[in-house]
């Protein structure tokens, strides 16, 4: 059996640092200076009409309009789909909590829906289920390293007449049967923030096909000003990339491809790996996905198999031992960035009513561990240790027991000494 936790005074298993992130090169520099030589850092220049055009290609869309991140992108494509007060969005109650902040910034109500098991997206049952009168959009999100199921929720948003939202976060490179993420519904969000498979620190993108909605989204994202000739000009703020940040973004998506199927191919040797350790599972496959990117790699574990220790002293012990894991999202209507939005009355309350509770979702905010894309797929080596350091917890899990209720015990202590100290 390997020697004692890292956690409990023990040799890491794996000391190796993590695959650095982001990553650049000297053409990313070159095109810096360039843009710095320039003098034309603001938007509209050849640098984001340059990357609009390679990312749209690439996705397989009819045209990119940038924005300034993934989280004003979701609002945006709420406004431009005329979508405001006495309205209902449906979105999954797994996610960052800016997928239903969007819906709350233009006066709208988010509706939480459950997620499936297999996936960690929505389910669409729970959305049939919550569809009423004033529902006017889904929002779909492509949660860690799989998609939402696009052929269910697109016939149910059809059969409703509502609007079918992609939030693409974490899917850049995705496509479903053959079609890439966010052309699939009227508008796709991406992000390009500095966790994200591409990123350019902060900034965002837009996929739409249909030329009077990117006119709206264009003049939302630019101060209201009309994009061609005919257009109208409408009502918007600043919301806009700059051309340093397109600039980067160029780079990184020379390079998303080669990552991605490097990625992968070592996220299917991890697979094989950690199946033969007790209590950890992957989630299945999804046939429809026919082109995928890890953003993130999701884990379930069987408390049963860790002697139930806490889920939060798992990932302590995992990290301890060299493992980039963390926890999932927060249930939204339970996350304390949701909850203290509730008390500022900015919205109708902080959780669904007990009959429309997310039980599914629940579950695996309080189980589910995900392995940070960036930090653990770097080379067939990394992926080994990695596998060994979490069987090697997996095998002293009795160990982190004891430990947890030791630190239960210290802390009911703690407690009983401040009460005493308080009545003395």
């Amino acid at each position: 059996m390997p020697s004692l936790l890292a956690l409990r005074g023990g040799a890491p298993l794996r000391t190796k640092p993590n695959p650095p992130w982001p990553i650049s090169d000297a053409n990313d520099s070159e095109r810096l200076t360039a843009v710095l030589r320039s003098g034309a850092w603001s938007f509209d220049g050849p640098w984001e009409k340059e990357f609009s055009r390679q990312f749209a290609e690439y996705c397989g869309a009819a045209e990119v309009l940038c924005v300034a991140n993934g989280s004003v992108s979701l609002e945006l494509a709420l406004r431009a789909l005329r979508i405001g007060p006495g309205d209902e969005v449906i979105v999954p109650a797994l996610t960052w909590v800016a997928t239903a902040g969007a819906v709350v910034e233009v006066g709208a109500t988010p509706v939480f829906a459950d997620v499936r098991a297999q996936d960690w997206c929505i389910d669409p049952e729970s959305v049939r289920a919550r569809i009423t009168p004033r529902t006017r959009a889904i929002i779909a999100v492509h949660l860690y390293a799989r998609m939402a199921d696009l052929d269910a929720l697109g016939t149910l948003a059809a059969r409703h007449g509502l609007h079918l939202i992609e939030d693409c976060a974490h899917a850049h490179g995705f496509q479903w049967r053959g079609r890439g993420a966010g052309t699939l519904g009227v508008i796709g969000s991406y992000s390009f923030q500095q966790s994200k498979v591409m990123t350019a620190g902060e900034g965002g993108a837009l996929i739409c096909g249909d030329p009077l909605i990117a006119d709206r989204l264009y003049a939302l994202k630019n101060c209201g000003r009309k994009r061609r000739t005919e257009s109208c000009f409408g009502f918007g703020f600043n919301h806009r990339l700059t051309e340093f940040q397109a600039a980067v973004l160029i780079g990184q998506l020379a390079r998303l491809e080669a990552q991605r199927q490097h990625k992968e191919h070592l996220a299917d040797q991890f697979s094989a790996l950690i199946a033969t350790i007790p209590g950890v599972q992957t989630l299945p496959p999804q046939p429809q996905v026919t082109r995928r990117t890890m953003y993130g790699f999701p884990l379930r574990y069987e408390g049963s198999e860790f002697a139930r220790a806490p889920v939060d002293l798992l990932v302590e012990a995992l990290r301890a031992e060299g493992v980039p894991v963390q926890r999932t999202y927060d249930v939204v209507y339970q996350s304390p960035l949701w909850t203290a939005r509730s008390r500022q009355g900015s919205h109708g309350g902080s959780s669904p009513e007990s009959g429309q509770r997310c039980p599914v979702a629940e579950e695996i905010a309080r189980s589910g561990l995900v392995l940070l894309h960036f930090n653990f797929l770097g080379e067939a080596a990394d992926v080994s240790e990695l596998a060994a350091a979490l069987a090697k917890v997996q095998q002293h899990a009795g160990d982190l027991r004891m430990e947890g209720l030791k630190r239960t015990l210290r802390h009911a202590g703690a407690g009983l000494l401040r009460e005493l100290a308080l009545r003395s």
